[in-house]
């Protein structure tokens, strides 16, 4: 086998499932299908699993791979440089500590570096105030008055759960808002357990239902490419539309709280509980502009000032941070980090050309809004393995992808956004784009076209030292 070592940042694996510790937090995909293919779990309590459930699960997978003596942990990468001389990279951590090695493979994710609103007088609050993937745990809200700030994917679970732990005022600060359709989440009988452990094949099938039900949605949902879909999509907006009328009991309120957007321009976060906790009487949406963060709380450009006693971030990430982890310097000593700009590319997401023996996982544009990235990055891993062994086996020492491969899977990818809802800022703006409005980040098709076109790696692809 190949021998591999992983360093890791943190004190412990399972990446945003470690980090994240904020009430309510989970994942927006069914268990059965946010898992890996080949180390299915019969046991997942729910539909939709909680976050400590997941890494519980995740942890389980590299104590049966043996994957823990493998893993460094405390070793935040602040660099790697290619030799191309050697055909050996060098990867430095911020203990000073150093590695070498000939493959170069970066799992650092998408979603890391929290995004703080850069509001005047952001740092001036006396009271606790912290991001949702820094949750403070010792912070309790009972009897406090707390601020959500932001309505996307961390505060449609935050805020449900913040309401049920006895807040005394609780005040979610809106600018736009967002599409929660019903997630229909449900607790698993301990005879459903059963059976899918004593027939795997039920689990399997099972898992292809959901797969191929977000396929479907894709199709549905994000593509405006005949009337068919857009007849469709029509039908399902009203369906939703009609799913806010009915559970918010204040129709002003729903009107508030119903973006005027399709599905899908922005990420879908649905909940069983979220739009359900505009109806208690405590919880406050405020859709004012915030004009700036004082003492006190916050002050809104009608000149109110909400008095608070803790305010909770749920701003999102700085994706450009978050894909420059670290500094690359590839072939010729170039900084690599300093060409991405403000839309990184590169071949599937997956190699650079300027990156030799260099693999991502979950690179730029490979993110989805409609089916589960696990099985995303099963497809990267399968054709990183592929590309080391064929590189292996014929005997070179280093391959990197060709200019003209990797400037023609760019221009693929920007014919294919168009006719998607999330190809441009035209009708809403969000994290996917760019202030340019142009979308780096997603995969632009089905995942089954993703795994069809990167089952195997292509040698002709690259170009090839020996």
């Amino acid at each position: 086998g190949v021998k591999y070592t992983i360093l890791e940042k943190s004190g412990g694996l399972g990446g945003t499932w470690y980090d994240n510790k904020y009430p309510g937090v989970a994942c927006d995909v069914p268990s059965h299908l946010y898992s890996f293919s080949f180390y299915l779990n019969p046991y997942w309590s729910r539909l939709y699993s909680c976050g400590a459930e997941i890494h519980a699960y995740l942890q389980s997978a590299a104590s049966r791979f043996n994957v823990y003596p493998s893993i460094h942990f405390n070793k935040r990468v602040v660099g790697a440089s290619w030799d191309s001389r050697t055909c050996l990279w060098t990867v430095d951590c911020t203990d000073g500590s150093q590695y070498t090695a000939n493959i170069l493979i970066s799992g650092s994710g998408a979603l890391h570096v929290p995004k703080l609103p850069d509001y005047k007088g952001v740092g001036s609050f006396k009271g606790p105030s912290f991001h949702t993937a820094l949750w403070d745990t010792s912070f309790n809200p009972r009897g406090k008055t707390v601020a959500v700030v932001g309505t996307g994917a961390s505060a449609v679970q935050a805020v449900p759960n913040l309401s049920a732990l006895g807040v005394k005022s609780l005040k979610v600060f809106q600018r736009t808002p967002c599409w929660s359709p019903p997630r229909f989440d449900y607790q698993y009988p301990e005879y459903i357990k059963r059976i899918f452990e004593i027939f795997p094949l039920s689990n399997i099938l099972y898992r292809y239902f959901f797969f191929l039900r977000n396929e479907l949605r894709f199709r549905t949902l994000f593509t405006k490419e005949s009337w068919i879909t857009q007849k469709l999509s029509d039908r399902v907006h009203h369906m939703i539309r009609g799913h806010y009328q009915k559970v918010i009991k204040d129709k002003d309120l729903a009107a508030k709280l119903t973006p005027s957007y399709d599905m899908g321009c922005k990420r879908i976060t649905p909940s069983d509980t979220y739009l359900q906790a505009f109806n208690k009487d405590f919880v406050h949406l405020v859709t004012d502009k915030i004009e700036e963060i004082t003492e006190n709380g916050v002050r809104t450009v009608d000149g109110t000032e909400h008095k608070l006693d803790a305010i909770v971030y749920a701003t999102g990430f700085d994706l450009l941070q978050s894909f420059k982890a670290f500094k690359y310097v590839g072939v010729d000593g170039k900084d690599v980090s300093e060409s991405f700009s403000d839309a990184p590319n590169a071949y599937y997401g997956i190699t650079h050309q300027d990156l030799p023996n260099t693999f991502w996982l979950l690179g730029p544009g490979t993110g989805l809004g409609h089916n589960s990235i696990i099985y995303m990055i099963e497809c990267q891993a399968n054709y990183v393995v592929d590309g080391i062994s064929k590189l292996i086996k014929n005997g070179a020492r280093s391959m990197v992808v060709k200019q003209e491969v990797q400037r023609n899977y760019w221009d693929y990818t920007q014919n294919n956004m168009k006719g998607k809802v999330f190809a441009d800022n035209s009708a809403c703006v969000g994290w996917y784009r760019n202030a340019r409005g142009v979308n780096w980040t997603l995969w632009p098709k089905d995942l089954i076209s993703y795994w069809w076109e990167t089952k195997s790696f292509d040698m002709n692809d690259y170009k090839i030292t020996y």
